[in-house]
């Protein structure tokens, strides 16, 4: 069972993060996507990341599914937060390829613009997994907290609280730029917004359960962006 719930994991992320953006491309030029070359090395870079899902869903599937966490400390009105999060990206992978195609509000198509935006995609994708392995089963797609919850101030939290939304707004720059789209830009901003939203329940909640060890924490780390914020 193990081994097909890893497998499906790496068909999902694949599917998710190549199949959508293909679709919005169109199915009729599938060949014509994959023979952009910064497209074909997205394409690979996504399969890397998939052996990554595969490898989180066989070892520690909490840290890539989330746990359900404790009913009390759950904060409701994030779940709607989370839903509207989730369809701006859905949306993203399908319109921005779309657009790209049909050159519909998009920008000059430089290479260099592409190849940049593959690199951030690739940085961006990176974090967000690195957060989800680094939390282990502390991990959840809800604002909660886990039975037994500990603050995690290693790996990427040892520098940024919130690495895992850092990776949402770098890898929407990125594909905004792989796919020239000034409309990925203005869906990325609007995205951000509301993760900002959430970031606020996220830290009122650390602070009511850790106190003084979650202020300590504030005073040697960054809420979002290193050294600026």
């Amino acid at each position: 069972m193990k081994y097909l719930q890893s497998l499906a994991s790496f068909l999902y992320t694949v599917f998710l993060y190549v199949g959508l953006p293909v679709i919005g491309w169109g199915l009729d030029d599938a060949s014509g996507f994959f023979a952009r070359k910064p497209f074909l090395v997205y394409a690979v870079a996504i399969a890397g990341f998939g052996l990554i899902a595969a490898y989180q869903m066989f070892n520690l599937p909490e840290s890539l599914i989330g746990g359900k966490g404790q009913t009390e400390k759950f904060v409701p009105r994030q779940r709607i937060v989370r839903i509207l999060v989730t369809g701006i990206l859905l949306l993203g992978l399908v319109l921005i390829p779309f657009a790209d195609r049909r050159g519909l509000v998009v920008m000059a198509d430089d290479s260099l613009l592409r190849w940049c935006g593959l690199l951030l995609t690739t940085i961006g994708l990176g974090l967000i997994f690195w957060s989800g392995l680094t939390l282990g089963r502390f991990y959840s797609q809800e604002v909660t907290l886990q039975e037994g919850h500990r603050l995690i101030t290693h790996g990427p939290y040892r520098l940024i609280r919130h690495p895992r939304y850092l990776g949402i707004l770098i890898m929407g720059v990125g594909q905004s730029l792989l796919f020239r789209s000034w409309i990925g830009l203005e869906l990325t901003a609007l995205a951000m917004a509301i993760v900002l939203f959430r970031i606020r329940d996220e830290e009122d909640l650390m602070s009511r359960e850790f106190g003084a060890k979650w202020q300590t924490y504030c005073g040697k780390s960054w809420k979002l962006i290193p050294y600026l914020w």
